[in-house]
């Protein structure tokens, strides 16, 4: 069962350096579940491939996220990582369980948008597992322009096309 957490006691921000180090603390308010929903293996804590994936891309500018803190802890981030081809960036959440069920996956996700269009992002990929109809909807209640466009390996994919940012 999840427990409602009242959105006045998150508190949401952009990423900073130091948040690699905190994912260690946010992992003890994620199940197995969850982690298998998100990376598609039940994992018992944070990938150390995904964290080293973060790292890399925070230094090489091709990675950025939105974290959301409660009582100093992270408990969610929604992130986009550049494709090699910088115009396309590949966008995802992971909601502490605690957290789960009452907009924080939406409100990231609308968090992350901006930032990644200003950073020459035109079009936004997302993969889901299948199953994970919270994200599911959590993704198009964030991006409601988000078009399906087909199962594959498991995974529900859809696309968005974004604007250029206007200064």
């Amino acid at each position: 069962m999840t427990t409602v957490v009242a959105s006045n006691t998150v508190h949401l921000r952009s990423w900073r350096a130091d948040d690699i180090d905190r994912l260690g603390q946010a992992v003890a308010g994620i199940s197995q579940d969850t982690l298998a929903l998100r990376f598609g293996v039940p994992y018992t804590t944070i990938p150390d491939w995904y964290l080293a994936r973060i790292t890399e891309g925070w230094a090489r500018r091709t990675w950025n996220a939105y974290v959301a803190e409660s009582g100093g802890r992270i408990v969610g981030w929604a992130e986009y990582g550049l494709n090699s081809d910088p115009r396309h960036a590949d966008v995802a959440a992971l909601v502490c369980d605690r957290y789960q069920g009452n907009g924080l996956g939406t409100r990231l996700v609308k968090e992350v948008a901006p930032p990644a269009q200003a950073a020459t992002v035109r079009v936004l990929h997302a993969q889901i597992q299948v199953g994970n109809q919270a994200a599911r909807k959590a993704l198009c209640a964030a991006l409601p322009d988000l078009r399906y466009t087909g199962l594959q390996d498991g995974q529900w994919h859809y696309v968005m096309y974004l604007p250029e940012a206007s200064y």
